[in-house]
C-alpha cells in the first residue's frame, strides 16, 4: 500500500489541488443556520400542535419590537418627534410593512356617527402636545406600548412574511443603521428574527476568531515541539485544507452549517493535530534508528497507522451518537463533525507519507530540545510517582468519591437566554427583562370541543375567569387575549360606567361588540376566525426553568380548575416552550448517546485488541475524566444546558484516543515478547511524548475557546480543557498502575 501511494503521490496531489480550487471557490458562500426551529423536536406533541396553531392565528413571528428609553418621562414633545422621525424613516425601508405605536395608536368612543377612533397622543401643528396619561396608563390597549413607569416606548415593526436568510440580515442590518443615526435615542431591538439574526453574526465573527487564535498558538506549539519551523508545514496545511473541503463540499451538497459551527476549528484541531503527533514522533524515533525515510514511514504506518483509524472511528461514533438528539441543530452538529474526522483521517493517512518521502535528507521532524527537556523532566517524575503506586490509588479513589459527590450538585436551573455579554442583543435582553415585563413569552390556548364557540355565553364565563386570574397573576405581566376586545368595546360604549358594569355573557352584545371591533381590527393575533380557539399571551421574567416549569403547572392546574366540566381544552404552548422541552429532552438523549458510545467503543476496542479486559479498562480509564469533570461542574455549579452537555460527548471521544494509543503500543510491545512491567514502561516512554504534545495543543486549543462571549462555549472550552488534563494524568499515572496492579494477569 505503501509502495501505491508513494507510486502515485504526483497524481494524488494533482487531484487535491483540483478539489481544493474547487471547494475554495463555493467556501465563500457557505450558509449559516440559525433558525431557531432547529432546536426543537420535529416529532413531538407539543412543537406539532405549535404548527398546528400558527395555521389558526395571524403570526407573531413576522414581528420586530424596538424598545426606546426615555431618562425621565416619554411624554415630551421633542422626545415623540425623534419616535416620530425614526418611524418615518422605518417605514422607508422595503420590507417593513407597518409600524405601530403609540403615536398612531387610537381608542374606540361612541358617538353620533358610530364607533371612532380618538388617537392616545396628538402632536399638534404649534408643537403643542395633546394627551390623557391617565388612560394610557390604565386602559388597557397601551399595555404592549409603553412600560408602567412611563419612561419607554415600543414599536412593532411588522415585517414580510417568509422573508430568506439574505432578506432577513439586510433588513436587521438597515433597521440597525437607522438605529446608529439616531443617537439621541436610547433603542433596543427584540424579536425571534433579530434574536436569530444576532446569533448568526455573533457565531460567524467568534468561528473568524477562534480560528485565528487556534492557527497562532498551533505554531507555536509545533515550534516547541519540533526543532525545525518547517514542520509547522504539513499540520497547518492539513487544517486549512479540511477546512476549505468541507465547506465547499458543504456548498455544493446544498447543506447550510450549523449555530454550533463555531466548535469546528477546535474539533479539527483535535482530529488532525492528535494524528499528525503520534505519527511523526514515531517517524522521529525510527528515523532515529538509522532508518532510511522510506522504511521509517513504513514501520510508522504499520504500527500507528491501525491505531489511528481505531482512534478516528471511536470519534466519528462519538459524535454520530449526536444524531439521537432531538434537535436539528445538535444532529446537523454530530454528522457535520463526523464528517470531519473521516475527512481529516483519509487525508493524513495519504498525504503525510507522501510529506515524509519528500523530505529526503535528515528528519525534518525532530523533537526539540526544550520538548526533550520537558518530557524527560516529566518521565522522572512519574519514575518516582510510580514508586508509591498504593498511595497514588488511594488518593485517586478519594478524588474520585468527591468528584462523584459533586455530580448531584448539578444545576439544571439554566435560564431561557445565554446571551454574549458586551453585545448588542445582550443590551436588548436586559432593557426587555426589566421594562417590557420579561424576555419570554408566555402562551396559554384555549380549544372549544364539540363544535362549539368560545364566545358563547356559556363558555365566556369561564374564558373572563381565566383572563382576570392570569391578569393578577404576580409572575405574569401585560397579559393580552380575546377578553381585551371585550373590554376596549364596552369601554367604547360606556365610558363613564365601564369600570361597574360586568363585561357582556349575551350573545347578541357579543356579536355587537365583535361586528364594531373587526372595523379596527386588521389581523387578529389572539383568536381564529370561527372564535374557536382563543389565545392569552404574557411576558415572563428570565427565572430559570425550575422556577417556569413550577409556574407553568400551578397555572396550568388554576386554568383547569375554572374551565371544570366545560368542553374547553388549555394547553400551554409558544417557542420559548418548545426550547425548553427540546433543551430537557437532548440532555437526556445526549447521555443515552454518550451511554450508547461508550458501549460501542468497548465493542470495538475488545475486537481490536482481541482482549476484553483492554477494551473494558480502556474504557474504565475515561470515564474517570468524565466523572472528575462533572463533580468539578456540580461544586462550580455550572449550569447544564443542551450545549454544555457535549462536553461529556467530546470529552470521551478526545479521552479515549490517546487511551488507545497507549494501550496499542503497549499490546504491540507484549506481542514482542516483552514482560507487562516493560511494555508498560515503553508505552509510557515512546507514546507518552505524543501524548503530552496533543495534550499541550489540545488544552490551548480548547482554553482558546473561554474568550467566547457565550457562556455555553466558554464552559465548553473550559471544562473540556480539563478533561484532556485530567485524561493526562490518567494515561500516564493511573493506567500504568492499574495495569501493573489488577490487569496484569489478563494482559
Amino acid at each position: 500500500m505503501i509502495n501505491k501511494l508513494l507510486k502515485y503521490k504526483y497524481l494524488q496531489l494533482i487531484v487535491l489541488a483540483l478539489l481544493v480550487v474547487l471547494a475554495l471557490i463555493k467556501a465563500p458562500f457557505i450558509r449559516v443556520d440559525a433558525d431557531i426551529s432547529q432546536f426543537f423536536h420535529e416529532d413531538d406533541a407539543d412543537y406539532t400542535f405549535y404548527q398546528e396553531m400558527k395555521s389558526e392565528f395571524s403570526s407573531q413571528e413576522n414581528l420586530i419590537l424596538l424598545g426606546v428609553k426615555h431618562q425621565d418621562s416619554v411624554f415630551d414633545i421633542k422626545f415623540l418627534k425623534q419616535i416620530a422621525l425614526l418611524t418615518a424613516n422605518l417605514k422607508e425601508i422595503p420590507t417593513i410593512k407597518k409600524i405601530n405605536s403609540l403615536l398612531n395608536l387610537s381608542y374606540p368612543i361612541k358617538s353620533m356617527f358610530g364607533i371612532v377612533g380618538v388617537p392616545y397622543i396628538t402632536i399638534k401643528d404649534d408643537e403643542q402636545l395633546s394627551y390623557n396619561k391617565e388612560k394610557i396608563l390604565m386602559h388597557e390597549l397601551p399595555k404592549g406600548f409603553i412600560n408602567r413607569e412611563g419612561d419607554a416606548l415600543f414599536l412593532w415593526i411588522e415585517i414580510e412574511e417568509n422573508l430568506d436568510a439574505k432578506a432577513l440580515d439586510i433588513l436587521i442590518g438597515n433597521i440597525n443603521t437607522l438605529r446608529s443615526e439616531h443617537p439621541e435615542l436610547d433603542t433596543f431591538l427584540w424579536g425571534r428574527e433579530v434574536i436569530d439574526v444576532s446569533f448568526k453574526n455573533i457565531l460567524i465573527k467568534e468561528i473568524l476568531t477562534f480560528s485565528f487564535w487556534i492557527f497562532i498558538f498551533l505554531c507555536l506549539s509545533l515550534i516547541f515541539i519540533f526543532k525545525k519551523p518547517f514542520a509547522l508545514l504539513f499540520p497547518i496545511l492539513l487544517v486549512v485544507v479540511v477546512i476549505i473541503l468541507f465547506l465547499g463540499g458543504m456548498v455544493y451538497l446544498g447543506r447550510s452549517i450549523s449555530t454550533m459551527s463555531n466548535l469546528f476549528p477546535t474539533i479539527i484541531l483535535i482530529v488532525a493535530v492528535s494524528d499528525v503527533i503520534h505519527l511523526c514522533i514515531k517517524y522521529d524515533m525510527e528515523r532515529k534508528k538509522g532508518l532510511s525515510s522510506k522504511e521509517s514511514t513504513k514501520n510508522t504506518l504499520k504500527e500507528i497507522g491501525w491505531t489511528t483509524l481505531i482512534t478516528s472511528f471511536t470519534t466519528a461514533v462519538g459524535f454520530l451518537v449526536l444524531y439521537m438528539s432531538p434537535m436539528q441543530a445538535m444532529r446537523n452538529f454530530g454528522v457535520e463533525s463526523a464528517i470531519l474526522v473521516v475527512l481529516t483521517f483519509f487525508l493524513t493517512l495519504i498525504f503525510l507519507p507522501i510529506f515524509f518521502s519528500g523530505v529526503k535528507k535528515g528528519n525534518l521532524f525532530t523533537i526539540s530540545k526544550p520538548f526533550e527537556s520537558l518530557s524527560a523532566k516529566l518521565f522522572k517524575q512519574l519514575d518516582r510517582v510510580f514508586k508509591y503506586k498504593n498511595t497514588v490509588i488511594i488518593i485517586s479513589t478519594v478524588l474520585l468519591l468527591i468528584g462523584s459527590y459533586g455530580i448531584t450538585f448539578i444545576n439544571t436551573n439554566s435560564s431561557h437566554y445565554s446571551i454574549p455579554k458586551k453585545t448588542d442583543l445582550y443590551s436588548s435582553y436586559k432593557f426587555f427583562e426589566s421594562n417590557f415585563g420579561g424576555s419570554r413569552t408566555f402562551e396559554l390556548v384555549l380549544s372549544a370541543k364539540k363544535n362549539q364557540k368560545l364566545n358563547e355565553p356559556e363558555l365566556l364565563k369561564s374564558v373572563y375567569a381565566i383572563h382576570n386570574y392570569l391578569s393578577q397573576h404576580p409572575n405574569l405581566n401585560y397579559v393580552k387575549s380575546p377578553v381585551n376586545y371585550y373590554e376596549i368595546m364596552h369601554q367604547a360604549y360606556y365610558p363613564s360606567t365601564y369600570k361597574d358594569m360586568p363585561l357582556p355573557l349575551d350573545s347578541k352584545t357579543i356579536k355587537k361588540y365583535e361586528k364594531q371591533l373587526s372595523k379596527f381590527l386588521t389581523k387578529d393575533y389572539l383568536a381564529n376566525k370561527d372564535r374557536s380557539i382563543f389565545k392569552y399571551n404574557a411576558q415572563m421574567q428570565d427565572l430559570g426553568k425550575h422556577e417556569i416549569d413550577a409556574i407553568h403547572k400551578d397555572i396550568l392546574d388554576q386554568v383547569n380548575s375554572f374551565i371544570d366540566y366545560k368542553p374547553i381544552e388549555a394547553r400551554l404552548s409558544g417557542i420559548d416552550m418548545l426550547i425548553d422541552i427540546s433543551q430537557k429532552k437532548s440532555i437526556q438523549n445526549t447521555f443515552i448517546g454518550l451511554l450508547i458510545a461508550i458501549l460501542v467503543v468497548s465493542i470495538t476496542l475488545g475486537f481490536v485488541f482481541k482482549n476484553m479486559a483492554l477494551g473494558i479498562l480502556a474504557v474504565f480509564l475515561n470515564i474517570i475524566p468524565l466523572l472528575m469533570t462533572a463533580g468539578i461542574m456540580g461544586y462550580a455549579n455550572v449550569d447544564l444546558r443542551a450545549e454544555i452537555s457535549l462536553i461529556f460527548t467530546v470529552g470521551f471521544v478526545i479521552a479515549v484516543d490517546d487511551t488507545i494509543h497507549l494501550l496499542s503500543k503497549f499490546q504491540w510491545e507484549r506481542k514482542k515478547g516483552k514482560s507487562v512491567e516493560l511494555a508498560i514502561k515503553t508505552a509510557v516512554l515512546e507514546c507518552g511524548k505524543a501524548i503530552l504534545a496533543t495534550s499541550i495543543i489540545l488544552v490551548g486549543g480548547f482554553f482558546i475557546l473561554m474568550s467566547s462571549g457565550s457562556l455555553e462555549i466558554f464552559t465548553l472550552g473550559l471544562l473540556v480543557g480539563l478533561i484532556v488534563i485530567i485524561t493526562l494524568v490518567v494515561d500516564l499515572i493511573i493506567a500504568p498502575i492499574v495495569i501493573l496492579k489488577w490487569f496484569r494477569k489478563f494482559l
